[in-house]
């Protein structure tokens, strides 16, 4: 089938069919957050070897691109026109600050000022009823000003993209500390040992 104009539209609003992962979408929000800047993105934190020493990152680097044959990687600083840029991410702060945000209702008393784009991803494939199945998706940064981090959810048939917003915000809040609360140990207390004695 033919590209068209209308296709096209479509593409531009996210409404063509699309094929991404959320560490895909998670690299992508992080360089419109940093303007530009493109990140490593990893899923390993971290590599114990046999003698129980941590590997260095570099290292690490270094084996994974040897054994997936993966070239060094030269990429440049993605180039965005400042005007165009900045009304994406203002447009992704008012879905989460403004009134009729398709995340307002999560974020509205949120501590943390986040920049968000909800959606909803329907598939080919479809529910026991023969609807087709549609997905939710929430991507986001913050805080919107100094982002620290890009975090992406998907929920398979989660229908609707706000839905995909609230753990999206409960990640935000742990990450921040958000979630924390003040914990005293009470040193007076007896070992477990002692009272059965």
């Amino acid at each position: 089938m033919p590209w068209n104009g209308g296709n096209t539209l479509a593409a531009a609003i996210g409404q063509e069919n699309n094929s991404f992962t959320t560490l895909q979408m998670a690299k992508y929000t992080s360089i419109l957050a940093n303007g530009g800047n493109d990140v490593d993105v990893t899923i390993i934190k971290s590599v114990i070897n046999a003698e129980g020493k941590e590997l260095p990152r570099n290292e690490i680097e270094k084996n994974i691109k040897s054994k997936l044959k993966i070239q060094e990687d030269n990429s440049e600083k993605v180039t965005f026109n400042k005007e165009n840029l900045r009304a994406v991410l203002e447009g992704m702060k008012g879905v989460t600050t403004e009134t009729g945000g398709t995340a307002y209702g999560t974020f509205k008393n949120f501590n943390i000022e986040v920049g968000g784009k909800t959606g909803s991803a329907q598939t080919e494939r479809v529910d026991e009823n023969g609807k087709k199945i549609t997905n939710a998706w929430f991507v986001g940064f913050a805080p919107y000003d100094e982002p620290e981090i890009a975090i992406v959810v998907m929920i398979e048939n989660g229908q609707s993209g706000g839905k995909a917003a609230i753990p999206a915000r409960d990640i935000i809040a742990e990450y921040f500390g958000m979630n924390a609360n003040r914990i005293t140990e009470d040193m007076t207390a007896k070992p477990t040992t002692l009272i059965q004695n």
